[in-house]
């Protein structure tokens, strides 16, 4: 059985892409309980090093502890779907929903790894499953997750201002994909259902995580109050800019 996002990597198209999880899902339904639904899951080794899992953590735990509200993390996109084995690792790493505009962030977190256009054609992977799960919801059994019910979904990068340097195609590559999300017009497949894309630096002064592994994450941000650590965390993602 085909992975939902067999032969997707490389594509820059948001139409062409759901056309492809159509083929490669005809008869859409999932093992998973788990597809799309909203959670904060904080857990951390004490050891792990990695920048990107510790800042997405760091997030979870604010939120978690009252100071991001509305943010998620590791969202579920198509688990269960066909292959439940390869998609379980298939998660958004953060979503920020606003359950009084009905709107959603879908957000590809990157420090150091892959580059701007690998993470954008990323993103947009998921773009398209989460119109292939809302389009059959019934099938799928979402019809309880608050995230079918939106009105906006914003696709975005969010990264460290010098991930998107030197990267002389970024803006082209931007709006293309832009363009392709336009024609594809999701809003006629769902209910007036409108789609951004964007590619979101954080502030220039945020060049380093405030925090040097999971441990670190945990005295910081899983306390019953703000730290600096917290703050610097808080105000990063309150400041995103878009890069083009």
């Amino acid at each position: 059985m085909p992975n939902i996002f067999d032969d997707t990597e490389n594509m820059e198209d948001i139409g062409a892409i759901y056309t492809r999880l159509e083929g490669n899902c005809p008869t859409p339904s999932s093992t998973s309980k788990k597809l799309w639904i909203l959670r904060q899951k904080n857990d951390i080794s004490p050891c792990n090093k990695s920048s990107e899992k510790i800042l997405e953590k760091a997030v979870a735990l604010l939120a978690y502890n009252g100071y991001m509200p509305g943010w998620f993390n590791q969202c579920p996109a198509a688990s269960g779907i066909t292959d439940s084995a390869n998609n379980k690792h298939s998660n958004v790493d953060l979503v920020h929903w606003s359950a009084l505009h009905k709107r959603a962030r879908l957000v590809e977190l990157k420090i150091g790894s892959n580059d701007p256009l690998y993470a954008l054609r990323e993103i947009l992977r998921y773009g398209a499953a989460y119109v292939f799960c809302r389009i059959h919801k019934d099938k799928l059994l979402l019809q309880d997750r608050p995230l079918m019910e939106a009105r906006h979904v914003s696709l975005e990068v969010a990264a460290p201002a010098f991930y998107f340097q030197d990267h002389h195609d970024l803006a082209g590559a931007l709006a293309r994909m832009r363009k392709f999300l336009d024609e594809f017009d999701a809003g006629s497949r769902i209910n007036g259902l409108t789609m951004s894309l964007d590619a979101l630096a954080f502030p220039g002064d945020f060049k380093e995580i405030p925090f040097e592994n999971g441990e670190e994450v945990r005295q910081k941000c899983d306390i019953q109050r703000l730290t600096a650590e917290g703050r610097i965390v808080r105000d990063a993602f309150n400041s995103l800019t878009s890069v083009v």
